[in-house]
């Protein structure tokens, strides 16, 4: 059974924000929904990069070329396979190639050679890539990855949708060839199945066997990763490397990137530049191919849910009063970039729409979405302005959260109920301002 509530509060400066309650029986039946990837999900980041990420950048970016890699594109050999290097990602291989192979000065394009200049308008006949442009004579290649879809289109039968882990999404999450927009990463654990591995030391909200949910910190160093047979664990026969501790792997033997639950890369000799949002493996021992890309993951089967976003909204009744999960600040020129770039903002001040997933002092669990204010404008009293992280908490102490955590909000923030919103999403179309929805790489649902 699910109970779902709207309520509108007012704030001191006379903005409202509208809040949906949801309460549903038990955790058994919170899954993890991994969306069909669709066309209509590609056109839309392009277009929202079009219309309302680049009019924004066009000061500070030159060219940015958004593009994706479709199945039936064959790719030279070249491209996929060096010396030093195999690729098992048809994505990587190609960013690897245009960013090393592709210039541009004085507004043309210049290339390396035929190859890559073949593959580059190939795509773009394909309608399968697209330049903006800024103001400089800069250029950007960002890879759309095949793992987007609308949570409105996918599993339209089920009681309850909502939006939840990262992904990869600004211009900045994609530090190395190895990434790619769309790319989601957390920890996601079903019923001690680990379906995405833990990142970055974040929040953890943990439903134990016997129901008891708490907010905790889960590390990657934790788990075992099984490539090909071979269990890695860091420390016993490898080690691991990620974000933000360093941007590149020291010299070695043989390093396997990953991102997600796939093998993207095998690098020999180290000095392998580290995904923004994955994690490589250094062996000891040489690997000359993979015969299998699909990693399993491996030393969580005590826990029957896990996901792992963050910031912590609440713990034990106490509300969090501060950044704990640990993020990338981009106006801080010497730290490593590692994702969401564009993410956390002033804590107690800027607001933005919040989705929050918890429980209740008898473990019961709660979803919360708070409105966000509509892209291209926001009538003071008339929709809803946001909330800022400490004003989440203050609304989830007071219906009544004992332990959450946030989940992805802004752009992505929405629930869907029997396939239906009860309120606004913040993406708008600028023509006409409708609502304008945002694919994502992971929601979780109701069967």
């Amino acid at each position: 059974m699910i109970d779902s509530s709207i309520r509108t509060l007012t704030y001191p400066d006379g903005n409202i924000q509208r809040v949906q309650y949801v309460r549903f029986d038990d955790w058994k039946d919170l899954d993890f929904l991994i969306p069909e990837p669709s066309e209509d999900a590609f056109q839309g980041v392009v277009s929202l990069y079009r219309d309302f990420f680049m009019p924004r950048l066009s000061l500070i970016e030159g060219r940015v070329v958004l593009f994706k890699v479709p199945e039936d594109l064959k790719l030279p050999d070249s491209f996929l396979s060096s010396d030093d290097e195999t690729f098992y990602d048809r994505t990587a291989a190609v960013t690897a190639m245009f960013r090393k192979g592709v210039s541009f000065k004085r507004k043309k394009l210049s290339f390396v050679d035929k190859d890559v200049e073949d593959i580059y308008y190939q795509l773009k006949q394909k309608d399968c890539l697209y330049e903006l442009d800024g103001k400089r004579t800069t250029i950007r290649f960002l890879p759309i990855g095949n793992t987007m879809g609308y949570l409105s289109q996918n599993r339209t039968d089920a009681k309850l949708k909502v939006n939840s882990s990262f992904f990869l999404f600004d211009r900045l999450d994609c530090a190395s060839v190895y990434d790619r927009i769309g790319t989601p990463f957390g920890l996601c654990v079903k019923e001690g199945k680990i379906l995405l591995p833990p990142m970055f030391d974040r929040e953890v909200l943990v439903v134990d066997r016997e129901g008891e949910v708490s907010v905790s910190r889960i590390s990657l160093k934790q788990i075992a990763a099984e490539v090909d047979g071979t269990e890695y664990r860091d420390g016993v026969n490898c080690r691991f490397y990620t974000r933000p501790e360093r941007k590149m792997t020291p010299a070695g033997v043989c390093d396997i990137v990953i991102e997600g639950d796939r093998v993207v890369s095998i690098r020999k000799g180290g000095k392998t530049q580290i995904p923004a949002g994955g994690f490589v493996i250094q062996t000891s021992q040489p690997i000359d191919q993979i015969e299998d890309p699909q990693v399993k993951f491996h030393g969580l089967k005590d826990i029957r849910f896990a996901v792992q976003v963050g910031n912590s909204v609440i713990i034990n009744g106490k509300k969090t009063e501060r950044f704990i999960s640990p993020f990338y600040r981009f106006l801080n020129p010497q730290e490593i970039s590692f994702p969401p770039a564009m993410y956390p903002l002033n804590y107690k001040k800027d607001r933005a729409p919040r989705i929050v997933l918890g429980a209740d002092r008898d473990n019961r669990p709660i979803l919360i979405w708070l409105e966000g204010a509509g892209k291209f404008g926001h009538e003071k009293g008339v929709g809803s302005c946001g909330a800022s992280m400490s004003e989440t908490a203050d609304i989830c102490e007071e219906l009544g959260l004992c332990n959450a955590i946030h989940l992805d909000g802004g752009g992505s923030a929405q629930i869907l109920i029997d396939n239906q919103r009860q309120l606004k999403i913040s993406d708008r179309d600028p023509r006409d301002f409708s609502e304008k929805e945002r694919a994502v790489a992971m929601g979780l649902y109701l069967k």
